[in-house]
């Protein structure tokens, strides 16, 4: 079909221009699912916040009980578990209408806008249709849990299997509303030969797994796998969400190497709830919820004025100080890229009024924001031990040491360059000792958080989960007895850790997918059989791992990642014979370094937004020896491993 034979086709759904008070057929049927879905998907969100804001109090009653009375109640597990099926699928349509799921942009936002446009017709349809499916096969299994209820509270388990297909229904109406205005995008753009395009490419994707069959030749297992891998990163660079395009190559991938695709739609129909509903899955919004109400009671301004009254007078002393507040907000805030933005909206203000260089400024904050995922607790820690397996615990112990050394690298990086260059970084007032002692007070809500937590973990109170439960609550007294807590803050606390774990989360369902076509394929395995049998040095592949995680780091979240790499990477890696604590800590720090460097490194952009007109240019440039004292720090762990594993010792 050539593209005037398709524009003149598409008149057939056109009526007077929306000018003129109508629109295209298309945007009216995209309109009217927005109709309908609008109130479902706002109802199942605001849902999904209360249950986001409620899960911490039974599980802080449940330890309370058992260290008070050393009574535990029943079936605290199991609530946690539909809580989470409850957060995750009452907001996947939400989260995909409001902000969209998470993907990789470094190639669409480069593209024309007629071209992306049709990526995102390509992506949207795909989704949609890809969605509908594992909603369908949701469904099915629906009967199969009729008489099944959960071991403790007896609550019927279809209940939350129905949940979990409504919530797949919403988000395959919210794919499919996009898809419309989409596709009469394409049409005004006279896109014709591009849309045949694009609906040939999302057929084949589709019906992979029926034209491979019939293909003449075959391939291994293994090759299966690699180009299964290969064929998820393309779908990636195209702006496809990263969840959905592990899925959709999960599924097709296991529809392939199986013997018939019954195994590949059971696993469709059945892995959504199963990954979701987990109460070790439970850590990670508790924990981002956490670092929601410590910002809300004020603990980053605090911290920041506490560290300005000691360290001010130091050459440099606002960046100086800057660091130390990221640091100690690292402690209680689990995210990099919301230390970077919180802390320097409370500290970017006072340097810029002391005329500060702006690369100094701004790079100190954009590294100093890394340390929120280094120091514990850290939600890239929670996500690489629910990936390897490996003790959370441990994880946090180890990377106290070298969070502690990089802020402390930082912090002499900015002496250095202040001592030489009085002029970029002037020092700070004095402050008398009495205002020094009084300021100490500002630190006390992080160390109360701190100590609560890792204390309480460590001394074998309670675990991680229950730990970031534990915080919550901590964080939420700490905001009271402020009196820095509102209803309107709350409620943004509430929906922020629901968009931020749904978007997880879907990917995790995405990774649980692909999972099961990496170990039908063998391929980690193979990789790591096939590396260690060249008799390649351990720390060439080690080098090269770096290399790869740093580029990457530089087109995507490390969240995602972890959750994208380390099923393929780790048993690799073990292999080897590295200890997996000590590379969890390495594995953060190299991918932190992604989250500074050019060109898409996520925390500058984050940082622009409170910058104030400082050109793009000028952070990165002034990232540059931050960005060295990592590398510093990363060749002191592998000439050092105990840097990392020495208190994990001592601990456990």
């Amino acid at each position: 079909m050539s593209e005037a034979t398709s524009i003149n086709a598409s008149r057939t759904y056109q009526i007077p221009d929306a000018e003129n008070g109508n629109k295209s057929l298309l945007d009216s049927a995209a309109g009217f699912l927005d109709w309908v879905l609008a109130p479902l998907s706002r109802a199942g969100f605001m849902i999904s916040a209360a249950v986001a804001g409620l899960m911490a109090v039974p599980i802080t009653i449940d330890v309370l009980a058992r260290f008070l009375f050393s009574k535990s109640i029943p079936g605290i597990i199991e609530l946690e578990e539909f809580a989470m099926v409850l957060i995750v699928f009452l907001s996947l349509g939400y989260a995909q209408k409001q902000e969209g799921h998470l993907l990789i942009d470094f190639v669409t936002c480069k593209l024309a806008p007629r071209t992306a446009r049709l990526l995102e017709t390509f992506n949207t349809f795909t989704s949609a249709m890809f969605f509908s499916l594992m909603t369908w096969q949701t469904i099915l299994f629906i009967p199969q849990k009729a008489e099944e209820y959960s071991t403790m509270l007896k609550i019927p388990l279809w209940v939350f299997m129905a949940i979990t297909a409504f919530g797949l229904a919403l988000l395959s109406i919210a794919l499919f509303q996009q898809f419309l205005r989409s596709l009469s995008n394409n049409i005004k753009d006279r896109a014709g030969l591009g849309l045949v395009l694009v609906f040939i490419a999302a057929v084949a994707i589709l019906t992979i797994p029926f034209w491979v069959k019939a293909l003449p030749w075959s391939m291994s297992r293994f090759g299966y796998g690699l180009s299964g891998m290969a064929f998820m990163m393309l779908l990636l660079f195209l702006g496809m969400p990263i969840g959905f395009a592990m899925a959709i190559v999960g599924f097709s991938g296991l529809s392939i190497v199986g013997f018939n695709m019954t195994s590949a739609l059971t696993t469709l129909g059945v892995a959504p709830y199963s990954t979701t509903a987990s109460f070790i899955l439970a850590v990670a919004p508790l924990f981002i919820f956490m670092g929601m109400l410590a910002s809300e009671a004020g603990i980053s301004g605090e911290l920041f004025e506490s560290a300005y009254k000691w360290l001010g007078r130091l050459p440099g002393g606002l960046a100086v100080a800057a660091v130390a507040g990221c640091a100690g907000f690292a402690a209680v805030c689990g995210d990099s890229m919301a230390t970077a933005v919180t802390m320097g909206s409370v500290s970017l203000p006072e340097m810029q009024r002391k005329k500060y260089d702006s690369g100094i400024a701004c790079g100190a904050l954009a590294a100093g924001g890394t340390l929120g995922i280094l120091i514990p607790p850290s939600v890239g820690f929670i996500f690489y031990a629910i990936v390897t397996e490996e003790s959370v615990g441990k994880l946090f112990i180890a990377g106290i040491i070298p969070g502690i050394l990089l802020a402390i690298m930082f912090i002499v990086c900015i002496l250095l360059r202040a001592w030489a260059h009085p002029e970029l970084a002037p020092p700070g007032d004095a402050v008398p000792m009495k205002e020094k002692l009084l300021a100490l007070k500002g630190i006390i809500g992080m160390l109360m958080l701190f100590i609560l937590i890792m204390g309480g973990i460590l001394g074998g109170v309670f675990s991680p989960t229950e730990g970031g439960a534990i915080g919550v609550v901590g964080a939420f007294l700490i905001a009271i007895v402020r009196k820095r807590i509102t209803w309107a803050g709350l409620k943004s606390a509430c929906e922020r850790t629901v968009f931020v774990t749904t978007k997880l989360l879907m990917i995790l369902i995405g990774v649980g997918i692909l999972g099961y076509f990496f170990a039908s394929s063998r391929l980690p395995f193979e990789l790591a059989t096939f590396v260690t049998g060249i008799g390649m040095n351990k720390y060439t592949v080690l080098f090269a791992i770096i290399v790869v995680y740093i580029i990457l780091g530089c087109l995507m979240n490390v969240i995602p990642m972890i959750l994208l790499t380390l099923p393929a990477l780790f048993p690799t890696v073990t292999a080897l014979g590295f200890d997996p604590i000590w590379f969890g800590v390495l594995t953060v720090i190299i991918m932190e370094m992604g989250q500074i460097t050019p060109p898409v490194g996520v925390n500058v952009f984050a940082l622009s937004s409170v910058a104030g007109g400082i050109p793009m240019g000028a952070i990165f440039k002034g990232i540059f020896p931050f960005f060295l004292c990592m590398v510093l720090l990363l060749l002191l762990l592998i000439a050092a491993p105990q840097t990392a594993t020495w208190l994990v010792n001592v601990f456990f």
